[in-house]
């Protein structure tokens, strides 16, 4: 049943953001076209990554008699989603070397979506809410874990065991929010770090707000741009001098039965068109209502083996693997890009749309992460249960010498994807804190990196009988300050330079989370039917959007009955 038929969208709401339209090429196309309309009938994707794999199946489903042409640089699609079986006594045991879990909500509709399409929901595993790996969520500071207040109100021991450790040191000052200046509208950017000890206090930022963007970014809070991934409480204190006092005044400004916050309008316009357009099963749509996170029994490369092998089976779509390509050109028409391939320049060819997923310089840098992967035969060995641990920037050296960002309980975090009984973790390790590094760990130093970690945190001192160890160079893009700036310089390049011959998804434009890059990838596709593709849309039609954020409901409860009303 279509999600639509469930319930009423917020109409005045989501009319207003949407009344002062973008151009053609840019707005979110509701029509649905007759299968006689043109179409571009040379389609070439770039990168063979979840964000191409996404994009070549969302555009194969909008137009089926295109001639698609992926191009893959590496032996294999995926990316960074790599899940592997290792044996060990007693049976066998998942190794996630990436991401590993799926948050469910508004934004992981396409993928949801997507499963259902591929026949994979019969193989979702699904962590609940009440699991300790979704209720118990830990960061160590200063030299033990400490549980952060999860869904429910902390209890006044909980409170005081946070209190008395030091990690809420600072928090009484975050009261006086209010009364704090506003930043000087010359400010055009600054870091999560500046923003929030302005706000509040220093001391959150280190000791609360890095492990965060530890786990998240990998990254640097006194590098990553406030104005991009803290955008609602960056417009709230723009336009009201206060985040605390702007939530107040958009709540008593719009008479609304739910809390208010503000969203850019083609957030609402997204979720608009997922409401629009998906249409999930009622019992997967429970499911994943019901749980904090879900993968798969055989771990997130289940989905990208199950786009794979779609996209194998469509005869009208080809995986070239093994073949780096150039940027892209327009040819002199002006009307087909030109693509060739870096070992073999003589095999160029010319496309009517070209979608990229490749990393474009001077946008973002990157940085790169160690996982190690561990297995002990003996089970329980975390001296508590939860979903894992994060590390703040505020720890010592001497705490952390090894430069760990995090530890994953994956005997935690998410169940049913192993046959033998055992406590497996994974040690997360570089990032920003390696970015001035010539060179890095080798397997075996990583493997004992990771162990001392370990040892020192969680008392752990058996010897693995599984492990493996990942190095992932430049795999997270950093959104550092002027991020947004540099975008939309990119943006009006591609738009002006390609004249909507060209479209671009992928982590270093619309998120770094699966959910991201899938939902960016079919948004793309979404814009480019019936007469869409022949605009000058680019993929990053928001940051050229310049219309005012407006007030929408906060709600995050994944509802049929209200599932119109859920941005993220």
């Amino acid at each position: 049943m279509l999600l639509k038929q469930h319930a009423p969208l917020l109409e005045s709401t989501i009319k207003r953001a949407i009344a002062p339209s973008l151009a053609p090429s840019s707005r979110i196309r509701r029509r649905r076209y007759a299968s006689t309309a043109a179409y571009p009938e040379n389609i070439a994707v770039l990168g063979g990554g979840i964000s191409g794999l996404a994009s070549a199946y969302f555009v194969s489903k909008e137009f089926p008699n295109s001639k698609i042409t992926v191009y893959e640089a590496g032996k294999e699609v995926g990316g960074w989603i790599k899940s592997k079986r290792v044996h060990v006594p007693g049976g066998n045991v998942l190794f996630e070397y990436g991401p590993r879990t799926l948050r469910p909500g508004a934004g992981a509709m396409p993928t949801a979506q997507m499963i259902q399409d591929l026949g994979l929901t019969d193989n979702v595993l699904y962590a609940k809410k009440n699991s300790p790996g979704a209720k118990n969520r830990y960061v160590y500071y200063p030299d033990r874990l400490n549980r952060m207040p999860g869904g429910e109100a902390p209890s006044f021991t909980q409170v005081l065991e946070l209190w008395q450790s030091g990690i809420l040191a600072g928090l009484p000052r975050a009261l006086l929010e209010p009364w704090q200046p506003q930043r000087s509208s010359r400010k055009m950017d600054e870091s999560i770090g500046s923003f929030i000890s302005r706000r509040s206090d220093k001391r959150i930022v280190q000791n609360l707000v890095s492990a965060v963007f530890h786990g998240i970014y990998a990254g640097d809070v006194w590098q990553l741009s406030a104005k991009t991934l803290l955008s609602q409480a960056w417009e709230l204190e723009g336009r009201y001098g206060s985040i605390w006092k702007g939530l107040y005044q958009v709540n008593t400004e719009n008479a609304a039965s739910q809390q208010l916050i503000l969203f850019h309008p083609q957030d609402l316009e997204v979720v608009a068109a997922i409401r629009e357009d998906i249409d999930l099963d009622d019992k997967f749509f429970e499911q994943l209502h019901q749980c904090a996170v879900f993968s798969f029994r055989n771990g997130l490369q289940e989905l990208v083996n199950g786009l794979q092998r779609n996209l194998e089976e469509n005869e009208n779509v080809e995986i070239k693997f093994e073949t780096p390509v150039g940027p892209p050109k327009m040819v002199e028409s002006g009307q087909q890009v030109d693509i060739v391939p870096q070992e073999d320049p003589s095999s160029s060819r010319t496309y009517d749309l070209v979608i990229s997923s490749l990393r474009t310089p001077n946008i973002t840098d990157s940085v790169t992460v160690m996982t190690v992967n561990l297995f002990y035969p003996k089970p329980n060995l975390t001296p508590v249960k939860g979903f894992g641990y994060l590390i703040p920037q505020s720890i010592p050296f001497e705490q952390n010498p090894e430069r760990a960002l995090g530890v994953i309980f994956d005997s935690d975090a998410i169940t049913g994807q192993d046959t033998a009984s055992g406590t497996k973790l994974t040690v997360m390790l570089g990032g920003h804190w390696w970015n001035s590094w010539e060179h890095y760990p080798t397997n075996e130093e990583g493997l004992e990196l990771a162990q001392s970690v370990i040892r020192r945190h969680l008392g752990i001192t058996d010897e693995p009988v599984a492990h493996h160890v990942g190095l992932w160079k430049d795999c997270i893009p950093q959104y550092t300050v002027g991020y947004e700036y540099r975008l939309k310089e990119y943006a009006e390049h591609v738009r002006d330079e390609f004249r909507g011959r060209l479209r671009v998804v992928g982590n270093q434009y619309h998120g770094v989370g699966v959910n991201d890059c899938i939902k960016a990838a079919w948004m793309v596709a979404r814009g480019l039917r019936g007469d869409g593709w022949r605009g000058r849309g680019t993929g990053l039609e928001r940051v050229l959007d310049e219309r005012e954020w407006v007030a929408a409901p906060v709600t995050q409860a994944l509802r049929k009955k209200d599932f119109a009303k859920v941005v993220y």
